[in-house]
């Protein structure tokens, strides 16, 4: 029997790396608890230490937090779902499919440093047109293509990359986010896909909570004055 999980993330304004397992879980109807650790608050640095092996977040621990068994990294916290959790299609079910949902997660998680740092994920705020350089426009370009052909070839009648929610669309929410937020131009097929993840009841939930937060943290407020 799985152990009781718990989630240990960051502000739901800012922690886009916090948003990938949380909406999966709660998309995919997993149970678990969740533990925030507001960035550069007192409950951060009295608690991260004990509560993630790396210091950052997100984690998913197994059992008691700090005292049971950890995950960390969101890919490896994707992947461990989908071992304690098989029947609920973590990944798409076609080895194909599957394959791509992978690649072009792992491809985003270890690119795309111009679109990240021109357009951090700030849910409550708007910034049309900022951080529209030329290599981040690129950098969209190239990310709605691979959208486009994955959707092509396995996308299905859904609205998702892989017909049904996976660990992929739960990856590209906080891009969805991001375009929201700074509205870069969209042709039709990315501006569908990405309305259809921002209207998944996770990210309804999360963004609901997210614009509640006052918090302000410099670091990820680059067009914003403090307060």
């Amino acid at each position: 029997m799985t152990q009781p999980l718990t989630l240990v993330i960051g502000n739901k304004n800012y922690s886009s790396w916090s948003l990938r397992p949380w909406a999966l879980m709660t998309e995919l109807g997993i149970p678990f608890a969740e533990r925030m650790l507001k960035f550069d608050s007192e409950d951060w640095d009295e608690n991260i230490a004990g509560l993630s092996p790396t210091r950052l977040v997100p984690v998913l621990w197994e059992g008691e937090p700090g005292q049971g068994f950890a995950t960390f990294d969101t890919s490896a916290i994707v992947e461990r779902l989908g071992d304690l959790y098989p029947d609920r299609r973590v990944w798409p079910a076609d080895d194909r499919a599957r394959a791509r949902a992978r690649s072009l997660v792992a491809t985003f998680h270890s690119g795309f440093a111009a679109l990240r740092s021109a357009m951090p994920m700030n849910i409550r705020s708007s910034y049309p047109g900022k951080g529209h350089e030329p290599e981040v426009m690129a950098e969209i370009d190239r990310l709605t293509t691979l959208w486009r052909d994955a959707r092509a070839e396995f996308g299905g009648e859904g609205s998702f990359l892989f017909d049904s929610y996976s660990a992929a669309d739960a990856c590209f929410l906080p891009v969805a986010s991001r375009f929201a937020t700074y509205e870069p131009p969209l042709d039709r097929d990315a501006a569908d896909y990405c309305r259809a993840l921002l209207e998944t009841k996770a990210m309804r939930e999360w963004s609901e909570a997210a614009r509640l937060e006052t918090e302000f943290v410099p670091e990820d407020e680059p067009y914003a004055d403090p307060p």
